[in-house]
């Protein structure tokens, strides 16, 4: 797959109605996405283009919620901090049966676990437990 075509299926991902043609066109995209998932609108999923291994996997009977961005690919871009500052690239992993409120964001080199509930809005940047519940900006165990 060359990098045009899966910025289109990533574009067209985002956009489109159904999450069932969510879900295809990502997996498309080389992601890994279990059964029984559901994946809002406008989900958003930053990465390296040109990067096509597998640094996304969601499992089974997971529930994303609209407007959440995956983070698996971050840099400087042009900025004079590139020169200092070396691409933050990796991982992330939702296990089975969890769930992520709308508007969450989730940093590289991070597993939701089994059963994990993630609060709106809340900004993950470390691993998070099996059956536990994170909210806040870093998200912190609520229970």
């Amino acid at each position: 797959m060359s990098v045009f075509v899966k910025r289109l299926c990533k574009w067209m991902a985002r956009w489109l109605p159904g999450f069932r043609l969510r879900i295809a066109l990502l997996r498309a995209c080389g992601h890994r996405i279990g059964r029984d998932v559901y994946i809002g609108e406008e989900l958003l999923v930053i990465e390296e283009l040109s990067d096509f291994s597998e640094k996304l996997v969601i499992g089974d009977r997971v529930a994303i919620a609209p407007r959440v961005t995956l983070v698996t690919s971050s840099d400087a871009n042009f900025s004079r901090l590139m020169e200092r500052l070396k691409p933050i690239r990796g991982r992330i992993e939702i296990k089975d049966d969890a769930w992520i409120g709308t508007g969450v964001i989730i940093l590289p080199n991070v597993t939701i676990g089994r059963a994990a509930i993630v609060g709106a809005g809340a900004v993950v940047t470390k691993d998070v437990p099996d059956e536990a519940v994170v909210a806040g900006v870093p998200a912190k165990p609520l229970v």
